[in-house]
């Protein structure tokens, strides 16, 4: 049963910074820069960056992942890096034109930590019910996840232009 869980967990994982990095490239999700304690909103070019950062660092932690994770401990350490990146992004204050794009991307950032934190949860549960609670209530997390990502590039495209 350990082992199944192991190799389901890693599957799951690796699906779901592929499925992240996939929106993050589509048009941006990037934030791991920075200005977390001001509220004070970005410039265009600091808001495109953080874009771009935060692809890169997802694109990082996906390349890195495969290799990193061995053993259910060392998937969770993988896990919790990824919601670094995201919590990053969502502390960011937009300019104006992007707060729409940003408000999705927002959205779309949370619903990868909640699905992070569900796919944790699923490391530790030995009941097989709740399993199949925590892989629905996965499915649905990572589904806004990359939806709410994919409209708030798309936006954040347009608002570029």
């Amino acid at each position: 049963m350990k082992k199944n869980m192991t190799k389901r967990l890693l599957a799951v994982l690796l699906a779901a910074v592929m499925a992240l990095s996939l929106a993050a490239c589509s048009g941006g999700d990037n934030g791991g820069s920075g200005d977390q304690a001001a509220p004070a909103a970005l410039t265009e070019e600091e808001y495109q960056q953080a874009v771009e950062d935060l692809g890169a660092e997802m694109t990082e932690i996906q390349n890195n992942a495969s290799t990193a994770m061995t053993d259910p401990e060392s998937a969770k350490e993988v896990l919790e890096s990824m919601k670094a990146p995201l919590n990053d992004f969502i502390a960011i204050t937009p300019p104006e034109a992007y707060a729409a794009g940003h408000e999705k991307m927002q959205s779309g950032c949370q619903s990868m930590i909640d699905f992070i934190d569900t796919v944790v949860a699923m490391t530790e549960e030995t009941d097989q019910t709740k399993l199949t609670e925590l892989v629905s209530q996965m499915d649905e997390q990572l589904r806004t996840a990359v939806n709410d990502m994919a409209e708030g590039a798309s936006l954040l495209e347009e608002a570029s232009n």
